[in-house]
């Protein structure tokens, strides 16, 4: 079983060695890494380039343009040209795993329950559990209601290859059709706050400059999709595999601000209402 771990980063430099060092004293060692900096205007590229020198483990690449972690989380994903039965492991530049065996946790969970992802449990930089921490009940799963339920499925997000590859990819795109629904639904509902910070969002703000991304809430966009496919295939677990640094700095890049100068925080929460309200995948027998 081999994992691959991908690591999107802007501007990670004071986490990146650590989130590096982690990886590098895992026990179980098949395991290769895509490291993808999306325009970074810190010191990420050489913290990274000085860590790995020439470890063949680990792939870096570089950005030429503007991707956005969405888009730059799918380009890593399909350069690690992963067989079907690998595993992809997701962490964020500036977070790192929780010990040097999570990776032969993960073997064993796999091999033991035969699933076909996993989510489960992080703590903060202060050794606190996050609130989120638990399995999705049996209603949900019986239901496909997880868009539905509250959001549970966190770090650390893995998933074997073959299930990343049912995906459509059209999950990352969000249409003019898309808005007008979600503001008649704003409105309906009395979420008038809302429909006013939404009403002059265009779909083009929401995406990267190829169209076909969205810029943010890359988690909710496959794994909603992977869940609803995978039923109970899908694993919890309780053991804590991942730390959240909370202390990092506000994100400041080059989509601070959308549109006309409004808030990033508004445009995130309507990519969020419509991920929610998209129609749910069909549970699958088989990879």
């Amino acid at each position: 079983m081999k994992f691959h771990i991908i690591i999107a980063m802007f501007n990670v430099e004071e986490w990146i060695k650590e989130n590096i060092q982690w990886i590098k004293e895992q026990t179980y060692e098949d395991f290769q890494v895509v490291l993808v900096d999306d325009i970074s205007t810190d010191r990420t590229v050489e913290i990274v380039q000085s860590e790995i020198q020439d470890d063949k483990r680990f792939k870096l690449i570089i950005n030429q343009e503007k991707k956005y972690k969405t888009r730059n989380v799918v380009e890593a994903i399909n350069a690690a040209n992963a067989d079907d039965e690998d595993i992809i492991v997701l962490v964020d530049g500036d977070d790192r795993l929780s010990h040097k065996n999570v990776l032969k946790y993960l073997a064993e969970v796999y091999q033991q329950e035969n699933c076909w992802m996993t989510y489960g449990s992080y703590e903060n930089s202060q050794g606190d559990r996050g609130k989120k921490c638990r399995s999705y009940q049996a209603g949900v799963i019986n239901n496909n209601s997880y868009r539905k339920s509250k959001w549970l499925a966190s770090h650390l997000k893995t998933f074997r290859y073959g299930l990343w590859k049912k995906l459509n990819m059209d999950i990352f795109k969000i249409s003019e059709v898309d808005i007008r629904r979600a503001l008649t639904r704003a409105i309906f509902t009395m979420r008038f706050r809302s429909w006013y910070y939404w009403k002059d969002i265009k779909v083009e703000d929401l995406h990267d400059q190829s169209g076909n991304f969205i810029r943010r809430v890359d988690d909710k966009a496959f794994s909603y999709p992977m869940l609803e496919m995978s039923g109970d295939k899908a694993c919890f677990i309780d053991e804590t595999l991942y730390i959240f640094h909370t202390e990092r700095t506000p994100y400041n890049g080059p989509d601070k601000n959308y549109g006309e100068n409004k808030s990033e925080k508004w445009h995130t929460r309507l990519i969020r209402h419509i991920l929610a309200h998209k129609k749910p995948y069909k549970r699958i027998e088989q990879l």
